[in-house]
């Protein structure tokens, strides 16, 4: 009896594993790494090595053996020998998931096997990823479904919107609430979240009141809504966001890693990446900063290798922090960016004495250059005349018209255009007329023959002025 009840265990045990449903999925590279070459993007080994010389114009990278690649403005996809196995075709490519992959044709996806064959041809408006058995799609007559390995749709139409499957279930929405369903699109937790994100270690990130919280498989709260934005689990962490800032929470909801980095990537390998002020560095599972902030752009580790542009190179790093292949041989990064620094510095530093001088030889073109006797036209008035003169910084103006003689005082601003403020005015006898003082605002032409701008006055009266320099 005990052997036999044993066997039925044991088979039991079996037939759950076998039949267990997919967690999320683990992209793996199979070791081989994208790198850019003058424009060119090839493959790497762990080792640096490169094993798949730069020729194509970009790549997502290897995923179950293949690897898209674009030639020209068409996708396709190469083995790990580097041979194409699926030619350029495509408007654009996803990375193979389950032995699938989504294409675009035009503005339409379909999905593909390893052989480049159609399993559901380019009819759908949108297409995610594979998650084991079924993919999520949106239908050409406009209704959210999911697409089996075989091609064929699945639950089209029930739902307003949809998301991939992990562990078995799948957010999805009706009435405007979210909720999750089994893959034979059952309400396993009934919608009636704002937002949901997908399983993972058991957890899923919910929306409610615009904040995000976790709950269970059963739709039980494990975290309460208290995060401005929760991700999913890596490695036993959920990136949380609050007050602007990102930190990580471990499945109990503690906080291990306080909210206090601008961007941070997930788990991996043991570290995640966190952007500080200096730059982008990696954190243990202790909040430990364990690789000094120095890039520009990290990613998180696959394989034992991450990728980081540091002063615009591209590189990858190994959980140590060692460059795999040094960017900047016979030199260090630190050293790089101080040597780079201080030649920006002096460029700096001379690009602004260089327009020191350029602005001290401009005022001085200006002030020479308006002293004398302008002719023109000051708003409906022809033929006024303007007398300047400028001497020891010190510039003054007299204004003779039909009707008035107007003295001014000037003023060069810091951009070099001519301020001249009236300060008192006389009149012939015969012109009893209302006058307020003028407020000119000049500009000296580049061949210096020229003045123009515009006045106004008190009154409210306001016009063009455009005067040339006079022979006389």
């Amino acid at each position: 009896m005990a052997i036999a009840a044993a066997v039925v265990v044991v088979a039991a045990a079996g037939y759950w594993w076998m039949n267990r449903p997919p967690g999320p999925y683990k992209p793996d590279n199979g070791g081989l790494y994208p790198i850019n070459v003058n424009g060119k993007y090839g493959f790497m080994d762990r080792s640096g090595k490169t094993v798949i010389t730069p020729q194509f114009d970009h790549t997502y990278g290897f995923s179950e053996g293949l690897a898209s690649v674009q030639i020209g403005n068409k996708w396709g996809y190469i083995n790990t020998k580097g041979v194409l196995v699926v030619t350029p075709q495509f408007d654009n490519v996803e990375p193979f998931r389950y032995g699938r992959a989504s294409v675009k044709l035009g503005n339409r996806y379909g999905f593909i096997d390893k052989g480049g064959r159609y399993i559901s041809s380019p009819t759908f408006r949108w297409a995610g990823m594979f998650s084991g058995d079924l993919a999520p799609v949106g239908t050409a007559d406009g209704a959210n479904a999911f697409v089996n390995r075989s091609g064929k749709l699945e639950m089209s139409g029930k739902f307003e919107s949809l998301s991939g499957f992990t562990a078995g279930l799948a957010p999805a929405a009706s009435g405007g609430k979210w909720g999750f369903i089994d893959a034979t699109g059952k309400w396993v937790i009934d919608p009636q979240f704002e937002g949901a994100g997908n399983f993972a270690d058991g957890l899923a990130a919910v929306r409610v009141a615009g904040r995000a919280g976790y709950i269970d498989r059963k739709g039980k709260f494990v975290i309460n809504p208290q995060y401005d934005a929760g991700g999913e689990f890596h490695e036993g962490y959920a990136r949380f966001r609050s007050g602007g800032k990102s930190g990580f929470i471990d499945n109990k909801g503690r906080v291990v890693v306080e909210a206090k980095f601008p961007l941070t990537g997930d788990f991996s390998d043991g570290l995640a990446p966190v952007q500080t002020e200096d730059g982008f560095g990696f954190i243990d599972r202790t909040g430990k900063m364990v690789i000094s902030p120095q890039f520009d752009i990290a990613e998180d580790f696959q394989n034992g290798l991450a990728r980081v542009t540091a002063l615009g190179k591209e590189a990858y790093i190994t959980t140590a922090g060692v460059f795999v292949v040094d960017p900047f041989p016979g030199t260090t990064l630190t050293a790089e960016k101080a040597r780079r620094a201080a030649e920006a510095a002096d460029a700096a530093a001379k690009a602004t004495e260089a327009a020191a001088q350029a602005k001290t030889a401009d005022r001085s073109r200006v002030e020479q250059g308006i002293a004398g006797d302008w002719v023109g036209t000051s708003g409906a008035h022809a033929n006024d005349r303007v007398t300047i003169t400028s001497k020891g910084g010190v510039i003054g103006a007299v204004l003779l018209s039909d009707r008035w003689r107007e003295v001014l005082q000037g003023q060069l601003l810091d951009d070099n255009h001519l301020l001249l403020t009236g300060t008192r005015v006389t009149r012939p006898a015969a012109y009893f007329g209302a006058y307020s003082l003028d407020t000119f605002a000049l500009e000296l032409s580049a061949d210096g023959n020229s003045l123009t701008g515009n006045y106004h006055d008190a009154a409210g009266h306001a016009g063009p002025i455009a005067m040339r320099k006079s022979l006389r």
